[in-house]
């Protein structure tokens, strides 16, 4: 079980996640050195991805605005720049 193609594999998957957190973060700061965007530039929806929704999201402040989208968004909502807070239920 410790080919060199396990590794390998294990190798890229870590470094595609490291990089795609890398663009997250590059996209986020942009974001909030513009000030707010639209719920269009968001991709902003009322209902939930999946496990992710607003109410779990880092950037969410209760009982319904966001640090990223401007408006009022739902704790149920999604969008693009989720990002879970630590212990996230």
């Amino acid at each position: 079980m410790n080919s060199k193609a396990e590794v390998s594999r294990r190798l890229a998957i870590g470094s595609m996640t490291c990089l795609a957190g890398t663009l997250l973060a590059a996209r986020i700061g942009q974001v909030l050195a513009q000030g707010k965007v639209s719920k269009v530039e968001a991709q902003y929806r009322d209902h939930p991805n999946g496990q992710q929704r607003c109410g779990i999201c880092l950037q969410f402040r209760p009982p319904g605005t966001c640090e990223i989208v401007a408006g009022t968004v739902s704790p149920g909502g999604w969008c693009q720049f989720f990002a879970a807070r630590e212990n996230a239920r």
